[in-house]
Order: C-alpha cells, then structure tokens, then sequence
C-alpha cells in the first residue's frame, strides 16, 4: 500500500485570469500531454467539472510549487514563505496514511 494524496481543490491557488481561460478554451500547446497522468486522479468523477479541474495538469505551473511538509510545521512553513514573498503560499491538501492503490490522488472541490 502507498500513501494517498488528498488535494482540496477549492484551496490550489491559482493566478488571477487562468480560470477564465480555461473556460474559453485557452489551455498550453503541452497541456494535452500532461492530461494523461489524470489517471492518478481517483475522484475524477467528482472534480473533472469543477473550472480549475484542467490547471491542474497546465505546465506552466510546473516547477517546485508543491512540497511536503509535517502537518506540524505546515502553517509555520506558510507562514515563512509568505513573509519572504511568496504570497500564493497554502495548504492545499494532505497525505494519507494508506492508499488501496499506488500514486492515488484523490482531488476534493468541496
């Protein structure tokens, strides 16, 4: 068993205008490359209609944007990376202990 990783959605920070694209149809020229790895998603169902489900695979959001953190340290480390700066930094989501599958990520939108 692996662990699985629980996104919340609602929480990924996104910059001002991306969704609207999306919803226009706008998407990288490597966008289609990256939805294949979808197939990790196990809540596809249940997210793939949200407006930022597809930012999710864009690959200009790609690049040391997400890390893992002990929940013990996880505000204090945001914390931190907002007083340097990084504005957009959040708590999107959580590891869990086990998962039935391997590389399960289970995207949340409520």
């Amino acid at each position: 068993m692996s662990p699985q990783v629980q996104i919340q959605l609602q929480k990924v920070p996104f910059y001002q205008g991306a969704i609207d694209c999306v919803e226009m149809g706008i998407e990288s020229s490597l966008q289609v490359s990256n939805v294949r790895l979808r197939r990790a998603v196990k809540s596809q169902e249940q997210v793939r209609s949200h407006p930022a489900y597809p930012l999710l695979f864009d690959p200009q959001t790609a690049g040391g944007l997400l890390a893992a953190v002990p929940k013990d340290y996880a505000e204090q480390c945001v914390a931190e990376l907002r007083a340097s700066g990084a504005s957009f930094a959040a708590i999107i989501g959580s590891v869990l202990e086990k998962a039935s599958a391997p590389e399960v990520i289970n995207v949340v939108s409520a």
